[in-house]
């Protein structure tokens, strides 16, 4: 028979919490997490916040911008940039003309090789079929032969 569960201090079949004893097991305690997460924590009062620390007050009068100087600037700043792109650009422009060259003469290379291959091939099909027509020709010869001597055979 199963001995029944201990009794928990929280009420009837609920778990124990860390930092509560249990009937029976060992009287160490385990902090309570949620206990101390509730004493650590603590929101300060508006009137702690005003108090503790001053914040400096704000200038009375802000100078004024020169919104013409600005925008010189940045006009400038987007013709530096516009020229860095036009220089990336015609430098990708040339790598992709040595990159167009090297894959033509790659892909004209290949072609040759291609061919070459193709003609290789063709050359020995053309040698295996002229054995072929060696060989059936030196069957049929020896056909003729065994023919002609069986008919000699017959005869005599």
């Amino acid at each position: 028979m199963a001995s029944p569960s201990p009794r928990s201090p929280n009420g009837e079949g609920r778990l124990p919490v860390y930092g509560t004893k249990v009937a029976g097991k060992d009287d160490t305690a385990v902090l309570d997490v949620e206990k101390n997460r509730r004493t650590r924590t603590k929101t300060p009062e508006p009137a702690e916040q005003r108090n503790g620390i001053a914040t400096p007050n704000p200038p009375a009068v802000l100078e004024p911008f020169d919104w013409d100087d600005f925008e010189v600037r940045y006009e400038k700043a987007l013709a530096e940039a516009e020229g860095q792109e036009r220089e990336v650009l015609k430098e990708a422009e040339s790598l992709f003309r040595y990159f167009e060259a090297w894959s033509s003469a790659a892909s004209a290379h290949d072609d040759k090789r291609a061919v070459k291959r193709l003609q290789t091939r063709q050359r020995y099909i053309n040698i295996s079929e002229q054995r072929m027509a060696q060989k059936q020709q030196h069957y049929d010869e020896v056909m003729r032969a065994f023919e002609s001597a069986l008919a000699l055979l017959r005869s005599t």
